[in-house]
């Protein structure tokens, strides 16, 4: 059935990982008609075909989460069931079916609590954990994809809004996550409409990852006559050799930048860049040792990146990955995708490795495992995660609709998407409206530093997946003073991305490993090959989009709130969802009955051929309570 898209105004609010207005299939623009599934009423659709295209996807988790549910006593399916407290895995229609139900639903009701319990146990352990240890490289890339932080015209800018949200100044602060990509994003989907200033705050306490971001903003602004500058800054930023251009530009940089002070460093970028001297030695260290490197490919002393990195691939057995990874591409990209997987470059046009001739110190640093020592207490190696790659910090989806036209590869299509957006970025920058402050502080003891510089409160606090290391109640408890409460869309994100490793019932993957899970995983199986029914392999990471485990991730939750965290005690007995949902005086948004306004709650894995996603990544969105925020 059709509806006319005028009388559904909600329409434009009803997204998962779709833009606003945009069918949930193809994602071209909604016509005044549009198809809305009729079981959950959440996804649009184009066109009846799409609608046909995407039910195996979507009636798999998006519709179970979002439309009626069946009583589990007499059946009847309706909107407004009532779910049981305990597991919150079960639905009924009256307290009477409830009851009736209860002797049959109580043994696995009583299984889940029991499972929270012992989760939480886990947990426990897990906050006690030292965070001053990390397996990995710095984050030089990252491992999801680049997220609008603001998402202005999705929340501030809503119809109804007052005309002063076209000129008052934002604050976000990324905790325990320095990368640029996001902050770059942000800055360059703000609306044409909005004439405010964007204030960023990056806080890692990785001095490599810092003194990169610092360098790159440097640059930007020390060589923002010059008509190359976002093409070579993109290079800089991935590819593994450079030209005589790229060095020099970066050798140049270092020579000043080892000079500044904080404040010439903030002059020198136009106010761009604030960073405590304190801070800022740490940054001379690691740009004095990027400077001394030799990395001249045809000398023989070189740093010879390319044989660090292949010795890298051969041992976390890459190859393999790799294989799994390209199936899912098209056959016309497939080649280009392995072709740079050997050569590493990124550059504008194709060119050839032999043809340059140094190597990038900017993509050197710490060996893992790291215990955060002193940049000049490190070895300075190879240190880019053997699973990181430029293909998954940029949406594929957005950089297909953003670079229309042919492209002889992927690698040239998204170096033209990056670099557009940093022409964006250095364009905002020269109008003096983004500010960034670089701080290096210990995420959880980032609000001391907050309150001793006396800097503003924040409308947005993204937490990465530092959840998964400290857990949800320290978050929350650590950052909600430092909201913004006169705006009431102000927001701390909180991400999770190991939480299957706790529970083995929420991961498909490792559901192959257990013979009694195999009906589920062919019933995942056929379920994909309906919705890709031509010739393509698969592997266990793609069959994640086709089984709800969402009931799992309640679990999780629960049982994270229990846990407590840093200097939190633990709760003496599993809270009910409910009290979740209000913790620490917080109102978290219910992922079953509406959509995030930030960051999806869940991405669609499939669709996006090029990101590598593992489908496990859950957000939640925590606002304050209305009565706390006005805006």
């Amino acid at each position: 059935m059709y509806i006319d898209n005028d009388s559904k105004c909600s329409v434009s609010e009803i997204i998962m990982d779709v833009q606003r207005g945009h069918c949930w299939r193809c994602e071209k623009v909604l016509p005044q008609l549009t198809v809305p599934c009729s079981r959950c009423n959440m996804a649009v659709y184009c066109s009846t075909s799409c609608l046909g295209n995407d039910t195996a996807r979507h009636s798999s988790v998006e519709c179970q989460m979002f439309g009626p549910r069946q009583c589990g006593n007499c059946g009847k399916t309706a909107t407004n069931m009532k779910e049981c407290a305990s597991c919150s895995n079960a639905w009924y229609c009256s307290k009477e079916c409830q009851l009736t139900d209860w002797k049959s639903h109580k043994p696995s009701c009583k299984e889940a609590k029991d499972s929270m319990k012992k989760l939480a146990e886990k947990l426990q352990k897990r906050a006690v954990v030292t965070y001053s240890i990390s397996g990995d490289f710095p984050y030089y890339i990252g491992n999801i994809f680049a997220k609008d932080f603001l998402q202005l015209e999705g929340n501030e800018l809503t119809s109804g809004v007052k005309e002063d949200s076209l000129a008052k100044d934002y604050h976000i602060l990324s905790i325990g996550c320095g990368n640029l990509r996001n902050t770059v994003l942000t800055a360059t989907s703000l609306p044409d409409k909005y004439q405010g200033k964007l204030h960023v705050t990056l806080n890692d306490s990785d001095h490599f990852v810092m003194a990169r971001n610092v360098l790159f903003l440097f640059m930007l602004v020390r060589f923002a006559d010059t008509d190359y500058i976002a093409s070579s800054l993109t290079t800089i930023w991935y590819s593994l050799h450079i030209s005589m251009r790229e060095y020099d530009l970066i050798k140049t940089s270092l020579d000043e930048l080892i000079q500044m002070s904080a404040q010439q460093l903030h002059d020198a970028t136009k106010g761009l860049v604030s960073v405590l001297d304190k801070d800022l030695s740490s940054l001379h260290v690691v740009w004095g040792k990027w400077r001394l490197l030799e990395c001249q490919r045809h000398k023989s002393t070189s740093i010879n990146l390319r044989q660090q990195r292949k010795k890298l691939f051969q041992k976390e057995n890459v190859a393999q990955k790799l294989s799994c990874y390209t199936e899912e591409i098209s056959h016309s990209e497939k080649k280009k995708v392995e072709e740079w997987f050997d050569h590493a470059l990124f550059f504008s046009t194709e060119r050839k490795e032999e043809d340059m001739p140094f190597d990038n110190p900017t993509l050197t640093g710490h060996e893992p495992p790291h215990t955060f020592k002193a940049p000049e207490e490190s070895q300075f190696v190879y240190s880019v995660n053997a699973d990181a790659f430029p293909y998954q910090e940029w949406d594929c989806l957005r950089v297909r609709e953003d670079t229309p036209g042919s492209h002889s590869s992927p690698m040239v299509m998204y170096h033209e998407y990056v670099t557009n957006l940093l022409l964006k970025v250095k364009s905002l920058i020269l109008q003096g409206r983004l500010l960034i402050h670089v701080s290096l502080a210990n995420c959880l003891d980032f609000p001391t530093h907050h309150q001793t510089l006396n800097m503003s409160n924040y409308d947005r606090i993204f937490t990465s997946n530092l959840a998964d290391y400290v857990g949800i109640p320290r978050l929350l408890q650590t950052f909600k003073p430092l909201l913004n409460p006169s705006n009431s869309f102000s927001v701390i994100v909180t991400e999770c991305m190991n939480w299957v490793r706790f529970i083995p019932g929420a991961d498909t993957e490792a559901m192959f490993m257990h013979p009694a899970m195999r009906q589920l995983v062919n019933q995942c199986y056929i379920t994909y090959r309906t919705d890709f029914p031509e010739s393509r392999s698969i592997c266990n990471c793609r069959l994640a989009e086709y089984r709800d485990n969402t009931p799992y991730f309640l679990q999780y939750l629960r049982a994270d709130i229990m846990a407590g965290g840093r200097g939190i005690p633990a709760l003496k007995a599993v809270p009910r969802f409910v009290s979740v949902k209000k913790y620490h005086g917080m109102e978290m948004r219910d992922f079953r009955e509406g959509l995030n306004k930030l960051v999806p709650f869940i991405y669609r894995m499939n669709a996006r051929d090029l990101n590598m996603l593992n489908g496990s990544d859950r957000a939640v969105e925590w606002c304050l309570p209305k009565s706390d925020a006005s805006t």
